[in-house]
């Protein structure tokens, strides 16, 4: 056979697998070698749509469901760990998203999560995308993979109802080798008035104009100024026994009560059932930067409770009986919260709504604020304001608030408004199982 004929079958061969090689790029049956294509999953009766894969980074993408179309899962190539935390591995990770119930947050939909994590996110936005979230030995977070995380399940939760399954398969989860202990908290209501009147005597108090913050020897920290001295700002005492602040106007409404008074500073917001039977909320301001003391185990410290009595309402008890010993007792805790008035919802630390039962107070150097977690905990269930046995929680948490007592392997679990749910809140005490939830695109992407 002569050359030219050679190289004319060469030709039309190479002709003819370019013709296959195009036909198979056009049917879409071509992947990349390093991706690995789930199966399809389709509905008994329902047929596959041809599918379009020009998404730009968002879910949709070469998977194929009777519902919905997501791209192709890519598993990163390394995922960190750290002192604190562990990845779990695809299978733990599928299996603990198996035990999420979100009917036991009182969710009847993982929809309703949007509000929430909207909210997390715009925060998480506001931060600088390359600054570390979070920083331990072996594992640093950026705000970007925070905002990725939450922006990623965002677009997930229309599809959660029908396949939670999703989210295994899309997030790293995080276990903490040191399981924290849950507490609560909740948004008091208490009796006061707008203006002084018999029976209202005990002032809630405003900002005061003096009260700065900022760096004094090389810490920040809250203070005033006193003919040129910088000083640390007034304490409880100051405040509540030798009434330093009285007289300068500061006074946005006035309490029945002083104890109710101490205990809403404890949680950091309240509502004020007014004397006309509306309410006001008074949300956090600012405090005074003393180390916090708990009211029950100064009176325990003293002798005058003992141990396992220690609660709200022993505390009043004690205190109706012996009205003189109580401004100095609670003076004994130096700390003190300064209230605003306002008409919008309970805020968390992110400047946002919380979110009962959903919503966590955290440690910012150990959860990064905003970000997206899973938990489970025995928690009280209450019925009529009364305890009545445990129940489980096992549903999506969002790092929202955080608090003076609340340090290390710690969190506050924020039930809700209202005395109703204080019976829930003052009652837990429990080691919980939390996971901090990265979307697996976060560790590609970087």
């Amino acid at each position: 056979m002569g050359t030219f004929a050679l190289r004319t079958i060469r030709l039309l061969v190479a002709l003819l697998c370019l013709a296959v090689l195009l036909s198979c790029v056009k049917d879409g049956s071509v992947h990349h070698a390093e991706v690995e294509s789930p199966p399809s999953v389709v509905e008994p009766g329902k047929s596959v749509a041809p599918v379009e894969q020009s998404c730009n980074g968002s879910l949709c993408g070469p998977r194929v469901t009777g519902k919905l179309t997501l791209r192709v899962v890519r598993e990163p190539n390394s995922v960190p760990a750290c002192d604190m935390f562990f990845p779990l591995s695809n299978l733990e990770g599928a299996e603990s998203t198996a035990r999420i119930d979100i009917t036991s947050q009182g969710l009847s939909s993982w929809t309703a999560l949007e509000g929430p994590v909207q909210r997390s996110l715009e925060y998480a936005l506001n931060m600088d995308q390359d600054a570390p979230a979070l920083v331990r030995p072996g594992m640093v977070l950026t705000w970007a993979q925070v905002v990725c995380s939450l922006e990623e399940f965002l677009d997930l939760l229309p599809h959660l109802d029908d396949a939670p399954e999703l989210l295994g398969q899309r997030f790293v989860w995080y276990g903490m080798r040191q399981k924290p202990v849950m507490t609560g908290y909740y948004t008091p209501e208490i009796e006061a008035s707008l203006t002084r009147r018999p029976g209202y005597d005990f002032p809630i108090y405003g900002v005061p104009e003096d009260l700065r913050y900022g760096k004094v020897r090389g810490y920040k920290q809250f203070y005033r100024v006193e003919k040129g001295r910088v000083l640390p700002y007034y304490d409880r005492g100051d405040m509540d026994v030798r009434k330093v602040l009285t007289g300068r106007g500061l006074e946005i409404a006035w309490a029945k009560d002083p104890i109710d008074v101490f205990y809403m500073q404890v949680e950091g917001c309240g509502r004020l059932r007014l004397p006309d039977g509306t309410t006001k909320n008074v949300l956090y301001g600012a405090k005074n930067g003393y180390g916090f003391r708990s009211l029950g185990r100064i009176l325990h410290s003293r002798g005058l409770l003992p141990k396992g009595r220690l609660s709200k309402d022993h505390v009043k008890s004690y205190f109706a009986k012996n009205p003189e010993k109580m401004f100095q007792l609670m003076a004994e805790n130096r700390s003190y919260v300064f209230f605003r008035l306002q008409n919008s919802p309970p805020e968390g630390t992110i400047g946002k709504p919380l979110t009962p039962m959903v919503s966590l107070a955290t440690d910012r150097k150990l959860l990064p604020l905003g970000s997206l977690l899973a938990f489970e905990a025995e928690i009280p269930d209450a019925r009529d304001g009364r305890p009545v046995g445990k129940r489980t929680v096992s549903g999506i948490g969002l790092a929202q608030d955080t608090g003076t007592a609340i340090r290390g392997s710690r969190v506050d679990y924020y039930i809700g408004e209202g005395n109703a749910v204080e019976p829930i809140a003052n009652n837990i005490k429990t080691e919980a199982t939390v996971y901090l939830l990265i979307s697996k695109e976060a560790f590609i992407n970087g």
